[in-house]
């Protein structure tokens, strides 16, 4: 198994392990309604249909939830100081990443483009789209406006690929070799508690429809 894969597997590992532990281990609190606002999708829309074109999406898409899901890990461990051993992932802190390295996002996209052998042009932007009605994996999100990092290879005009970036549910599912998991599930970082009966879902592979509160969201685009 190649150094890369190892990589992206471990890290799969930590998104799951924040997961799990916000699912056993909250403080307080039942499931207050969720809205629009509490979530962070992540679209990656390809140059056309091709096969090529949509193999390249994949390739953008694995390289960017490495970059993306390892630093805001990084960032989210860095917080439990000494007198708090457990921090937490937030969604302010998800989105303050997001629009701060939106350069850096759109530039790791390029030279992933660049390196499979394309001349595409690449774009990132952070900002509220209207999606129609999707499941992802078990779980499904009505239609509606959400907040979306939306990155378009070429022209844009091929099929996307999403997932939920905040809560982390875009690694559910990957594979994690036994070996890696003693360490790693003994971090205990926090989601918000209204969060647990998504996550529960998510895991457990139980079909589920949400039921969100939608609120207004600006800069509206829209997304099929």
């Amino acid at each position: 198994m190649d150094t890369r894969k190892n990589k992206w597997r471990l890290l799969a590992l930590v998104l799951l392990a924040i997961c799990i532990y916000s699912v056993w281990n909250v403080r307080g609190g039942g499931n207050e309604q969720l809205t629009n606002q509490d979530f962070i999708r992540f679209h990656v829309i390809a140059n056309s249909d091709s096969d090529e074109d949509q193999a390249l999406k994949l390739k953008v898409r694995d390289g960017l939830l490495e970059k993306i899901n390892g630093e805001l890990v990084v960032e989210a461990a860095a917080m439990a100081g000494v007198e708090d051993d457990r921090a937490g992932l937030t969604l302010e802190q998800s989105q303050e990443y997001i629009q701060s390295h939106l350069a850096e996002i759109e530039a790791a996209a390029v030279r992933i483009v660049e390196a499979e052998g394309y001349d595409y042009g690449v774009t990132a932007e952070l900002g509220a789209r209207f999606v129609p009605e999707k499941t992802y994996g078990s779980v499904v999100f009505p239609a509606g406006n959400y907040e979306a990092l939306n990155v378009t290879i070429g022209t844009g005009q091929g099929r996307n690929w999403w997932c939920v970036l905040f809560p982390p549910l875009c690694l559910i599912g990957a594979e994690v070799p036994e070996e890696m998991q003693s360490d790693i599930l003994a971090a205990e970082i926090e989601l918000d508690p209204r969060y647990r009966e998504l996550v529960e879902a998510a895991h457990s592979g139980r079909q589920t429809t949400l039921k969100l509160e939608f609120k207004t969201l600006d800069y509206l685009k829209r997304i099929d």
